[in-house]
């Protein structure tokens, strides 16, 4: 075994093995063991990410730096600068201590800040976190909704619904977002070039970005972010701005989005992410037939919320 971390960027070849692993990995899984943001992550400069490799092989015996294959990556794990992190061990490589090493190797750097995620908590994770004397410190339940009727939105007077305008929308996307998740560690830190990156993907549609909008000031009230990838439907973010809580905001622009994503999209499933503290987003899911299809849990070094 070959242990490797690096720092952003890594070679392009080294990313797309990294991608390849990841891939098979969710294809005998069944959900995919890194998120979003790792993924875009792994081409270009990312200043304080940190990405480690394990190979199948004793050092010296590999060029792991050059790596033009998946062929001896057994393993990858991802570090944020906040101490957020995810691995994966390819499906032929498991039980053989790759898995081990890796989040020793995460938590060497990472230090009591860590946090990994196991996406799917599949057999395994609570095994491997055990080990380590890691304990579940969050939940975040991915929900599922098949084709059915829905209410149409009802919209609060004085609040207009347009669709996102690339360039012309960020700054003030970006401020709401902010406020809205102001106390989400992911979501509410977005910065101008996340949002960039996202709107660069093939799969961005600006048809299916919704802004909800006060008619007598402009101001971006909240929003409602769809994606449609592999045919399957997401609702992707949804947020409303602090000054505008409390008027059913949520729920309408929730509706808007579910109505494009099953009509104008003609889509059969729709997915999304809540994290397991926001009880009244679960309860309005819920309340529009989403159910739990898989759980995602972040498990964290057992002293480290007491220091």
């Amino acid at each position: 075994m070959t242990l490797e971390a690096v720092p952003s960027p890594l070679p392009p070849a080294t990313a797309a093995a990294i991608t390849e692993l990841a891939r098979t990995a969710a294809d005998s899984d069944g959900v995919h063991p890194l998120s979003e943001r790792t993924l875009l992550h792994l081409d270009g400069e990312h200043p304080g990410d940190v990405h480690v490799l394990a190979y199948f092989g004793e050092p010296g015996t590999i060029e792991v730096s050059g790596l033009q294959s998946a062929r001896n990556l057994a393993g990858y794990a991802a570090l944020s600068p906040d101490g957020s992190a995810e691995l994966v061990v390819g499906v032929g490589f498991r039980r053989q201590g790759f898995g081990t090493a890796l989040l020793r190797m995460l938590l060497d750097h990472g230090g009591s800040r860590t946090r990994v995620w196991a996406h799917g908590r599949l057999p395994g994770a609570d095994e491997l976190a055990q080990r380590l004397d890691l304990e579940v410190t969050r939940e975040l339940y991915f929900l599922r909704r098949t084709r059915a009727s829905l209410p149409d939105p009802v919209w609060p007077d004085g609040i207009a619904v347009r669709t996102f305008v690339p360039g012309q929308d960020n700054a003030a996307w970006l401020e709401v977002n902010a406020a809205a998740f102001a106390d989400h560690p992911e979501q509410g830190s977005w910065t101008a070039a996340d949002l960039a990156e996202r709107l660069q993907q093939p799969w961005f549609d600006p048809h299916g970005f919704f802004l909800a909008v006060d008619s007598a000031t402009g101001a971006v009230a909240g929003f409602h972010w769809t994606k449609v990838e592999d045919g399957v439907g997401e609702v992707y973010v949804v947020g409303v701005s602090p000054a505008y809580q409390g008027k059913g905001l949520g729920k309408s622009l929730t509706l808007q989005g579910l109505h494009h994503l099953q009509h104008d999209r003609n889509l059969d499933a729709i997915v999304l992410y809540v994290d397991g503290t926001n009880t009244a987003a679960r309860a309005l899911y819920t309340s529009l037939g989403f159910t739990t299809a898989a759980l995602d849990v972040q498990y964290a070094p057992r002293s480290s919320h007491t220091e």
